[in-house]
Parts: C-alpha cells; structure tokens; sequence
C-alpha cells in the first residue's frame, strides 16, 4: 500500500469514528483547535445549532476525550466552557493534515 493510500484509508476511518462522522462535531472541533477554549455560548452562536444539539454533540466529544467541558464562576453568574484535550488537538491536526496533504496532491 502507498503512502497515499495509507492516508487516504486513515483519513476514511477518521471520518468514520463517532466523533467526526458529523459536521457538526467536524466543525466543533476544528473551532475549538483555533480558540483552544470557547463558552458553550460562542459556539451556540458559532454553530447555530440549537442548545440541545449543541449540548449532545458536545457530550459526544466529552466521551470520546476530545473536549473537557467545565463550569466557570464570573460575576455574571455561571458559564459553561469547553477546551480541546491534547487528545483532540491530535486527531484534529491528523485530520487538517489528510485534507492538507489531499488538496496538495490536486495542484
């Protein structure tokens, strides 16, 4: 098997695991690699999903150690926030870098 094939089929099972077969959580994950952090308010507003979906798709990735989600005391009153585990942050730059490395080939 080519390396090329070998990344291709590795970007497939990425693609295929519960936390990345959908575009949501795809697209949770990839704000959360650039914010590092971000208040379950942001990414209600990020993702314009509604609070119970946001709020399953985040249980998704907190199961899968991808995110921590954590409660933090403001003078506002209490917030929710989420942060991208080491854990994700790898398989996040694995999955930028198959897209990368896919969009190279093309040129």
């Amino acid at each position: 098997m080519s390396n090329d094939e070998r990344e291709l089929k590795e970007l497939m099972e990425l693609l295929n695991s519960k936390a990345f077969s959908n575009s949501a959580r795809l697209g949770i994950m990839i704000a959360l690699h650039y914010e590092k952090k971000m208040s379950f308010t942001e990414l209600l507003s990020f993702s314009s999903l509604p609070k119970s979906s946001l709020s399953f798709h985040l249980q998704i990735l907190e199961d899968e150690g991808l995110i921590k989600v954590y409660k933090v005391f403001t003078i506002s009153g209490i917030r929710t926030e989420i942060r991208i585990t080491d854990k994700g942050v790898e398989l996040i730059k694995k999955y930028l870098n198959y897209t990368r490395n896919l969009k190279e080939k093309e040129k």
